[in-house]
């Protein structure tokens, strides 16, 4: 059985469970209604460079969900850190 958390902020919505296949995986979900594809595809730019520069935040098997809320698009990279930093560090 998997065993999941969610947390939230102003910006964002993060799932997290447990892995079945035994390794950190990421799920970035953008949907249409959000905006255009260029500003979709900037804001997974900005979520992956934040993965990649905070790898010792996720725990090890873990699959993670994160769902972006309307607004996150006028945030630059030190802010969307600085929120998702702080979901991921209460876990």
């Amino acid at each position: 059985m998997l065993q999941g958390a969610r947390r939230e902020s102003d910006h964002f919505i993060v799932y997290r469970h447990d892995s079945v296949s035994g390794k950190t995986q990421f799920c970035f979900k953008t949907p249409k209604r959000l905006g255009n594809a260029v500003r979709r595809n900037r804001l997974k730019r900005v979520m992956r460079e934040f993965i990649r520069t905070h790898k010792s935040l996720w725990p090890d098997s873990s699959a993670v969900v994160l769902l972006p809320k309307y607004g996150t698009f006028e945030l630059d990279f030190q802010q969307v850190s600085a929120e998702l930093q702080q979901l991921f560090s209460h876990e």
